[in-house]
């Protein structure tokens, strides 16, 4: 049976992009090294998260970023990985950028991007709000896009299950605070909850700068977590998708939540500007 293998890593995002992106490089060749067929990163991982890795973006280094990005885009296409790369996305001088997730075929081109949608208060000082979900179909098995705060909004995984999902890549920043909240135990039961509502798979990523709250983790489409890493410390876990993603256990979700056809899916303030509605364009 083709098997699709996601190497999802952690390690301490923090506000120097060239240290982020080290760390990013170091696990993309373990990934490679381990026959994954696509390597997955948490929100920001490049870039650093707006308002908790530095202050703002006023003095941010867009030249550097873009030099590690093509970095990232060059060891993509030497091992012939697909890569989720978690960054910012500028959208000029008058815009607030987004928080998205690149998605960097094999050939080491931009093949996608994903904004984040739901945009939570703090975000909103900081980014602008995404427009749109990405999907992509890889070794038989169609793959979405998300981040975050995206998992308190059940219609986001509910529009992903219309659009044929099987299996999230779900990327987070619930890491470098200053001990514990709700977070250590909602993010868990919430992408376990959104996968058995909509019988799918999904690879929670998270930051593993302490304090954080949980360490990455595989959720089954019957609410259970198949794998784990510890939290507080760098690490990458690797696991086997089969094509048909059908061994999860109990499928209990008969009645699929269904969306209204006018659903607003962003909470945020998106924009329209051309950098943000191609999205292949470079960082």
């Amino acid at each position: 049976m083709s098997l699709l293998r996601i190497a999802s890593c952690q390690f301490p995002v923090g506000g120097d992009i060239a240290a982020n992106a080290d760390y990013i490089c170091r696990y993309m060749r373990k990934a490679t090294a381990a026959q994954a067929d696509v390597f997955h990163t948490s929100e920001a991982s490049l870039s650093g998260y707006a308002g908790h890795n530095f202050k703002s973006f006023a003095d941010f280094d867009w030249d550097l970023l873009r030099r590690q990005t093509a970095r990232i885009q060059e060891l993509a296409h030497s091992l012939g990985l697909w890569v989720v790369l978690g960054s910012a996305h500028w959208l000029g001088p008058k815009h607030k950028p987004t928080n998205c997730l690149y998605l960097i075929g094999p050939d080491g081109r931009i093949a996608d991007r994903y904004d984040k949608c739901m945009c939570t208060g703090g975000d909103q000082y900081h980014y602008s709000g995404g427009r749109h979900l990405v999907t992509r179909q890889i070794k038989g098995v169609r793959v979405g896009l998300a981040i975050c705060y995206d998992v308190c909004y059940p219609e986001i995984y509910a529009a992903y299950r219309r659009l044929g999902v099987s299996l999230m890549l779900h990327s987070f920043h619930n890491a470098g605070s200053a001990g514990p909240s709700c977070l250590d135990v909602l993010n868990g039961r919430q992408v376990a909850t959104r996968c058995a509502d909509n019988r799918m798979w999904a690879v929670a990523n998270n930051s593993s700068a302490p304090y954080s709250h949980w360490g990455s983790f595989v959720a089954r489409p019957d609410a259970t977590i198949a794998m784990t890493l510890g939290r507080n410390r760098a690490g990458m876990l690797v696991y086997d998708f089969d094509k048909e993603l059908s061994t999860g256990g109990w499928f209990h979700n008969n009645k699929p939540m269904k969306l209204h056809p006018r659903e607003v899916l962003h909470y945020g303030k998106p924009t329209a500007h051309a950098r943000q509605l191609n999205r292949r364009s470079k960082p």
